[in-house]
């Protein structure tokens, strides 16, 4: 005698689509576990594809004009997690700065390197480079894609001379995680200050405040 399967296969679909959904909102990290066999799909062999088929745009005017105002002209600076360098590449140009450029996709580091920059092949948050070795790091759009973004920006601390600046840019309370799969963590204003004000006192920053600027809607710490 031949089953018959007494719930349509559209209902059975739709009831998978909302379990499936509600465990992405909740419960994104088992989510990612679930679907990817890991909770940080930012991988190596990930970026590099993304890099090498320039599926990520970063040309974010009004951020970069931000940036590009703190820095003086000839300093030195670090880009921390650059990718593919579009903002190296205007710091450079319009600064003429002594340009450092860190990133672990090493697809992304040839193409910088075959342009004439100094590049470091290296996962955050490991910054293997000497303490008070920069004027300025930078980081646009990084700590978002982080486990630990604090150890980070304590490298970040680290590799500044005293008297320099730190700057980074995240999503302003948007893109969760659940959203957009490649983040580990949703930003607001306030835990972006609660995370950099631990090294207020080790910090001599420039303007002592965040700018909320950019058609992105990104907060820029400085």
């Amino acid at each position: 005698m031949q089953s018959t399967n007494i719930i349509p296969w559209r209902i059975t679909n739709y009831f998978n689509n909302l379990l499936e959904d509600r465990i992405r909102t909740r419960l994104h990290k088992l989510y990612k576990l679930i679907k990817f066999g890991r909770t940080n799909i930012n991988t190596r062999d990930y970026w590099n594809n993304e890099w090498a088929n320039d599926s990520v745009q970063r040309d974010y005017v009004e951020l970069f004009k931000l940036i590009l105002e703190q820095i003086p002209t000839g300093v030195k600076v670090l880009d921390v997690g650059c990718g593919v360098g579009r903002l190296s590449k205007i710091i450079r140009e319009q600064k003429n700065a002594d340009l450092t450029c860190l990133d672990f996709s090493d697809w992304a580091c040839e193409q910088l390197e075959k342009e004439g920059f100094k590049t470091i092949v290296s996962k955050l948050p490991n910054i293997p480079l000497p303490d008070n070795a920069f004027d300025i790091a930078v980081a646009t759009e990084v700590f978002e894609h982080l486990d630990n973004p604090e150890k980070t920006i304590k490298q970040m601390v680290r590799v500044v001379k005293p008297g320099g600046i730190i700057m980074c840019s995240v999503p302003n309370d948007a893109l969760h995680p659940h959203e957009e799969l490649e983040h580990q963590h949703l930003f607001t204003f306030d835990k972006i200050v609660a995370m950099l004000s631990k090294y207020r006192n080790e910090i001599i920053t420039k303007t002592g405040k965040l700018y909320l600027g950019s058609e992105h809607k990104f907060i820029l710490a400085i």
